[in-house]
């Protein structure tokens, strides 16, 4: 879903693919609870701790579910991605749309990246080949992906 306002543009999470991550994080759960009470009891600790690693898991998927959070924001001067800090158009090097298997995703490189105060995930994959700023193209519409793409290629080239 996009939502268009005055000098700003939201884009948001696709529900539908949401919820696939649901079933897919309802099956880890159930496999969770089938090992830990069926298969191996004497494990208990060991399972328990897989257990409630899927259940924060499918809390986390319903969460953002019902409250929708935005997966980019773009202003005139910055874009803004899931609860990171805004990233300035002017700090921006280069863009990059790179594919992994079916999953797209447009990559940011940072001119200065340690003036950004970093989450922790981004902090872990600075160095990757994601970079600390990308925008999962995958996990939108597909009509919101090309509308992303296009006023994202308004600020930055997109290579």
């Amino acid at each position: 879903m996009h939502k268009k306002m005055t000098r700003t543009d939201i884009f948001y999470y696709s529900r539908s693919k949401l919820l696939l991550y649901l079933l897919f994080n309802l099956v880890l759960l159930t496999l969770a609870l089938f090992f830990t009470w069926v298969i191996f009891p004497q494990y208990g600790i060991v399972y328990s701790l897989a257990l409630g690693v899927c259940v924060l898991s499918v809390v986390a998927t319903i969460v953002a579910m019902i409250i929708h959070h935005p997966l980019a924001v773009i202003s005139s001067s910055s874009i803004k991605i899931d609860f990171c800090a805004s990233l300035k158009w002017k700090d921006i090097k280069s863009a990059h749309k790179v594919q992994f298997g079916h999953k797209e995703l447009i990559i940011f490189e940072v001119k200065n990246l340690s003036k950004y105060k970093l989450n922790f995930m981004q902090k872990i994959i600075k160095n990757s080949k994601f970079s600390a700023f990308s925008i999962p193209l995958y996990a939108m519409d597909f009509r919101d992906a090309e509308a992303i793409e296009k006023i994202i290629g308004q600020y930055v080239r997109i290579d």
